[in-house]
């Protein structure tokens, strides 16, 4: 019995770093040495250090930052959970690490999918030759896209095993089709950020690099796996705000069928503890990564089908936008009817300073002071962005003022959430097959108008991108807005406005 207790330590440091169990043994306190060299130059990469328990067994980790995100996120600050541990979990368990830096280190405005991936391929084949061997990647967010662009378009798969995307926007985010819609333009244009990363996550550019890179053979000379949450986030954060705008499962940023390719195994479905921005964290899907990468058995049977996106359900909302001119106060009415057990006022300006006042149809006023109010720098689509929230539980029925002022010139964008009465109920495939009814035949309830805004994205040198795929590149996607004006069964008017971009491949040759 001495014997065996005196072997017990020995047993249980074993088991803490034996192979199939090292995740057990990443513990958040533990310091780990800072990776080596460095730098937050576009187009370098640097290596973690060296654990004293590498496993050579297992290809080094290539680590890929979201849209503006910097290599550090991989082991600095995240929004909302403090310092990331990923990299730590990664050390821990053995794993050689690199980090690559894309143009949005820098801090400024984020490249497209196709200038970053470019540049990603480049920097995959040198971590090849230095490591001597295949490296497995996991990228969080657009840099899952940009690594997809680098395999696929820029051929960097002989250099790459598996990669591992999480909640990667592989159909594009609605939130990035709302920074350029037809209200928003006029904060945009402001705020001057909505770069080409922005731009290249809309749905409609999304269905351009669906449409080049599927058709490739060479998507299938990697194996990918895909995860996902539907948490999101703190309460009143830009990602709760995000999830509510979005509807049904997503993360606060993307929607979860956005996450899924048809090729791939999605191997993490996290719940409502798993939002878009700690499922970067090791402590939040590092297990799930680990145990992929040490038990690649999963075979990937390619079943190519269209993504069902227009079967989804549109976001009870409505939005408005536009300038407020310098000691000018701007008002805008609000109709809301009633059922509704929720609304939500967002409103969305380039400085902090702009004053708001939210009036009910009897008078009562809501200002910063008011418990109902709520605020915040947007860090995603909308980067920047100071944006100040009114959350009403039971609304009152009738026309709500929003009184906005500032002393120097500014430009708004307001999302108004509605919870409760779904008056609207219609999914995607209803809102457009009504947008093409062009004498709006059929049930008198829904009366729709278009607008139009008409964008091309121009690549920087071409990106190194053939002609023929660069015409499709550039070729123009549509941003349309949908005003839509409905009558209840009561006959009660409603008012909504939804979204969505377009790439129309039948028009390309």
């Amino acid at each position: 019995m001495k014997a065996l207790k005196r072997l017990l330590p020995f047993f249980l440091l074993v088991f803490i770093v034996s192979p199939v169990e090292r995740e057990a043994s990443a513990n958040v306190t533990t310091i780990v040495p800072n990776p080596v060299g460095v730098s937050d130059t576009p187009g370098t990469w640097f290596t973690g250090a060296i654990p004293d328990n590498v496993d050579h067994n297992q290809p080094p980790i290539v680590f890929v930052q979201g849209l503006h995100g910097n290599a550090r996120d991989w082991w600095e600050n995240t929004v909302y959970y403090g310092d990331n541990d990923m990299y730590q979990h990664a050390y821990l368990n053995g794993f050689r690490t690199a980090f690559v830096q894309l143009e949005d280190a820098t801090g400024g405005d984020a490249a497209d999918v196709w200038h970053n991936g470019k540049m990603l391929a480049e920097m995959l084949e040198e971590i090849y030759h230095f490591f001597g061997e295949k490296v497995n990647i996991v990228a969080h967010s657009k840099g899952g896209v940009d690594t997809q662009a680098a395999l696929v378009q820029y051929e960097a798969w002989p250099y790459v095993n598996d990669v591992i995307t999480l909640s990667s926007p592989h159909y594009g985010s609605p939130l990035a089709d709302l920074a350029y819609s037809w209200y928003a333009g006029w904060l945009a244009d402001l705020i001057k950020r909505t770069d080409d990363g922005t731009y290249s996550m809309q749905t409609g550019e999304m269905e351009k690099f669906r449409f080049l890179i599927d058709r490739n053979e060479s998507v299938f000379k990697n194996d990918y796996f895909t995860a996902s949450g539907t948490g999101w986030g703190p309460i009143f954060s830009a990602l709760w705000f995000g999830g509510l705008y979005l509807g049904g499962d997503n993360d606060g940023l993307v929607p979860v069928w956005s996450t899924k390719l048809p090729y791939s195994t999605h191997f993490f479905s996290g719940g409502d503890d798993i939002d878009h921005d700690n499922i970067r964290t090791g402590s939040s899907s590092f297990k799930q990564i680990n145990s992929v990468l040490r038990n690649d058995s999963i075979n990937v049977i390619p079943t190519l089908s269209p993504q069902p996106s227009n079967e989804q359900y549109v976001p009870e909302q409505l939005l408005r936008g536009n300038k407020i001119p310098s000691n000018t106060a701007v008002t805008e009415l609000i109709p809301v009817e009633s059922g509704n057990n929720q609304i939500t006022f967002q409103v969305m300006t380039s400085g902090e300073d702009v004053n708001v006042v939210l009036t009910s149809p009897k008078g009562k006023q809501y200002t910063k002071r008011s418990k109902q109010h709520n605020d915040y720098i947007d860090k995603n689509y909308f980067n920047n962005a100071y944006t100040q929230t009114f959350t009403i539980n039971n609304p009152e029925a009738g026309e709500w003022q929003m009184v906005m002022n500032s002393n120097h010139e500014d430009a708004y964008f307001i999302v108004t959430n509605f919870q409760g009465s779904n008056a609207l109920n219609m999914k995607w495939s209803q809102i457009e097959k009504k947008a093409k009814d062009k004498k709006q035949k059929g049930s008198s309830k829904i009366k729709l108008e278009t607008k139009v805004k008409k964008t091309k994205p121009r690549l920087k040198n071409g990106a190194g991108v053939g002609s023929g795929s660069l015409n499709i590149i550039e070729s123009e996607t549509n941003n349309v807005t949908y005003e839509i004006i409905g009558t209840k069964e009561n006959g009660e008017k409603f008012y909504r406005t939804v979204v969505k971009s377009y790439f129309q491949t039948g028009t390309v040759e």
